[in-house]
């Protein structure tokens, strides 16, 4: 492994893709779903502006955005492969830098359209890994699922109205409530707090790993006000 440690240009990609693009008509149909939704978003790590190709591309981009120890985040990531004996340009869509110096490259596609990817990228981690990154990855929909875009989404919004007070204060009714409740059981009965800023001090717990989301697949489920929580120091001291 030649990788030691990298950080990432997240301002700069090796591909730029447009906005807007005219596709061939008979590519029109394979590449509605990229071609359609191109997407803006922000890697806050630099502030810098990541441009992206799909809605699944920016899920992914979330979900890192939470992922803890990045430091950076950038897209369309160049390398070359040996395919058939001819090198080919191949750009994998998210490329994530960690502050141990550890990298892992993504290539986003929908299922039922990875397995031609799958075999580039299994080429890829045989031939040139080691000059790029630690690990190289392709992924879907199973893995960037709506529940799990959905608690990157809330933790991010719960970090910026960060209150400290009330963070507290939830954690305590908590506790008091035997350490597992459900979430509305929780957030009504603090007195003079708003149910929106307790369900933002439960995800600011929740980020710090403090309080889990306490379902067999927390990953594939979506926290409701019937979820139940939990809070998870005290499960691993009664363990």
């Amino acid at each position: 492994m030649t990788v030691v440690s990298r950080y990432a240009e997240p301002g700069r990609a090796d591909r730029n893709i447009a906005l807007r693009n005219r596709p061939d008509l008979k590519l029109a149909e394979e590449r509605m779903n990229i071609v359609s939704n191109r997407v803006i978003d922000t890697e806050p790590n630099s502030n810098t502006t990541v441009r992206l190709e799909s809605d699944l591309e920016s899920g992914l981009l979330t979900i890192l955005k939470v992922e803890p120890g990045i430091v950076g985040v950038r897209a369309q990531y160049k390398v070359r492969i040996m395919v058939e004996g001819i090198w080919v340009d191949h750009w994998f869509d998210a490329c994530a830098d960690y502050d141990s110096g550890r990298r892992v490259l993504y290539a986003v596609r929908n299922k039922e359209n990875a397995e031609e990817v799958d075999k580039l990228v299994e080429l890829f981690s045989e031939q040139e890994l080691d000059q790029h990154a630690h690990l190289a990855l392709v992924v879907s929909e199973e893995e960037i699922t709506k529940p799990a875009i959905y608690r990157a989404e809330e933790i991010l919004l719960a970090r910026k109205r960060n209150n400290e007070r009330v963070n507290e204060l939830v954690l305590r009714t908590l506790q008091e409530a035997g350490g597992r409740e459900r979430v509305a059981n929780v957030l009504i009965r603090i007195p003079g707090v708003t149910f929106a800023r307790a369900w933002n001090a439960m995800w600011s717990l929740i980020d710090r790993g403090l309080v889990a989301h306490d379902h067999p697949r927390p990953e594939k489920t979506i926290i409701k006000r019937h979820s139940w929580i939990i809070i998870v120091k005290e499960q691993e001291n009664d363990e």
